[in-house]
């Protein structure tokens, strides 16, 4: 790509201009800074490392050596800066050692013991081998290749309408920041950010996310579920039971043979980008059991979301009287023990169904009416007798749940229902005040908890297999209206009116009309004071 070509609109570029950045602790930095000048000549290099500015006059002229140990480093492959002790509480940045105009630095080599990064996956053109010897070799392989324009896509599409991280300067969701392991993604009051540059692609964020903001691209969930349904329609006649074995290509390689006609091989790239609605999406379709190919190479944030997700699906399932083992987790090495297993444990595959009302592209709607097919295909089939079960508890931090309201502290002051991103709460005041709940809606955000002025909510991590009861409008705290001391008009709920009153008691005396004037309505009080 010639310089100066404008990233295209459905990705970025690296630019990387051959200013290479070597740090460590001792001397060893200046043999690796050596080595890799001689694999790219045209390389320049900053050598940072303690006492190298005694070796200068023997370092070639493109190779930069400074005393000094660096501290902090930031940044991605073209567009590194880093910063140098100069004091006990003072650093400096080290932009000034830079060839390029920006004063950035576009590769960086950490022979430090203690690496400067600690992300598990770490940004593009940073290596930090430690005392590895093939691994260092590698790392010098790597950046001799990393001089000129590179083209990354951007791997997600962010709508920030529906994230639920914040709102009216109250803090709540945080799991897409919590499983990203490139410190990608950065919160920005009430919304996130993610940058393109050092997103990695892992789609470990959008399996995370409940409201459908964050949605992984590359591809996008409506392509993933279009190549499943056709793998599903190819599918032979042979088998009563169907089992999809959704892999990457990291793992490819380390499958083995599986000839078997039961046995459906799909690949993703990555693995996290097959969600947990195309799970079930498999499962509505017939498949009998989904096992879910994890490489060893897998970030731990990405593996522990999948396996929680795994394990809250597996509790939902059952709740329905399907099959709790019908979602697995293998690695390449067990797979063939983990589809016997499934062979044992799990049921006749379950009659494809219809997923009824799944017209809508949101992601919560979408994937509990994949849960109700799923629940109908379970009594069609006989595997569940219909009787409806109670909640399922789910562990804390689940997506699905209940809100729950101390009816002695709520004022039904409804701030939680301004708070709630999905409209799982509401209210009205007239003509009595009232606070209601859907919990088909509810994501367990904790935007309402964190905000109730009354510290009066508290969430609930479960599942209702009864979708009637799911989407039932269902009261959580009611008052009545209190009638204005001056004309009588109902203006105010009886337990708001005795939290104020509590509240106002010490500044009674600097009230225009004192406390009593908190009885009157907002009319009679402007009224009363205008009066004197």
């Amino acid at each position: 790509m010639p310089p100066g070509t404008p990233p295209p609109h459905d990705g970025v570029v690296y630019r990387s201009r051959g200013m290479a950045l070597v740090i460590g602790d001792s001397l060893q930095a200046v043999e690796a800074a050596r080595e890799l000048l001689k694999r790219v000549p045209t390389l320049r290099i900053a050598l940072f490392a303690p006492g190298v500015s005694d070796l200068s006059s023997d370092l070639p002229s493109s190779i930069n050596a400074v005393s000094g140990r660096i501290v902090s480093l930031q940044g991605y492959l073209g567009q590194f800066s880093a910063s140098v002790r100069v004091a006990a509480d003072k650093a400096e940045d080290v932009g000034i050692f830079s060839a390029n105009a920006d004063q950035r630095f576009d590769l960086v080599l950490d022979l430090c013991r203690e690496p400067l990064l600690r992300e598990s996956v770490l940004p593009y053109g940073y290596y930090a081998p430690g005392d590895d010897a093939e691994a260092l070799v590698r790392a010098l392989d790597s950046l001799s290749q990393l001089t000129g324009d590179f083209h990354k896509p951007k791997y997600f599409d962010y709508r920030p309408q529906l994230c639920a991280h914040g709102a009216m300067g109250v803090a709540g969701c945080t799991r897409c920041l919590d499983v990203c392991a490139t410190a990608a993604i950065r919160s920005t009051g009430e919304k996130i950010a993610v940058d393109p540059y050092l997103c990695h692609g892992c789609a470990s964020c959008t399996l995370a996310c409940q409201t459908g903001a964050l949605s992984f691209q590359q591809p996008t969930p409506k392509a993933l579920k279009g190549m499943l349904n056709e793998l599903l329609a190819e599918r032979g006649v042979d088998a009563e039971t169907y089992f999809l074995v959704v892999h990457d290509a990291a793992t490819r390689h380390l499958l083995p043979a599986m000839a078997a006609p039961e046995v459906l091989l799909f690949e993703v790239n990555p693995l996290p980008a097959f969600s947990d609605l195309l799970w079930l999406t498999a499962l509505v379709g017939g498949v009998s059991g989904v096992v879910l190919v994890m490489a060893p190479e897998i970030p731990p944030q990405s593996r522990k979301l999948v396996e929680q997700k795994v394990s809250e699906l597996s509790a939902i399932l059952a709740s329905l009287g399907g099959d709790s083992a019908a979602i697995q987790i293998a690695t390449p090495v067990n797979l063939g023990i983990a589809i016997d297993d499934l062979k044992r444990c799990t049921r006749t595959s379950a009659l494809a169904v219809a997923v009824n009302g799944n017209s809508s592209d949101e992601k919560r709607a979408s994937l509990l009416a994949a849960v109700d097919a799923l629940a109908r295909s379970a009594h069609a089939t006989g595997q569940s007798s219909g009787t409806l079960a109670e909640p399922c508890v789910l562990a804390t931090g689940a997506a699905f749940g209940s809100v729950l309201v101390d009816p002695d502290k709520c004022t039904i002051c409804l701030a939680c229902t301004h708070l709630c991103p999905s409209g799982a709460l509401s209210g009205q005041v007239d003509p009595a005040p009232a606070l209601y709940f859907k919990e088909s809606l509810c994501m367990q955000c904790d935007l309402c908890r964190a905000g109730c002025p009354e510290k009066a909510i508290t969430l609930q991590a479960r599942f209702l297999p009864d979708a009637a009861a799911r989407e039932a409008l269902r009261e959580l705290a009611s008052d009545q209206l209190v009638p204005c001391s001056s004309c009588g008009t109902l203006f105010i709920g009886r337990r708001k009116l005795a939290v104020s009153l509590a509240l106002m008691q010490e500044y009674a005396k600097d009230m225009p009309g004192g406390i009593d004037s908190l009885r009157m309505c907002p009319s009679c009080r402007q009224r009363e004071t205008m009066m004197g």
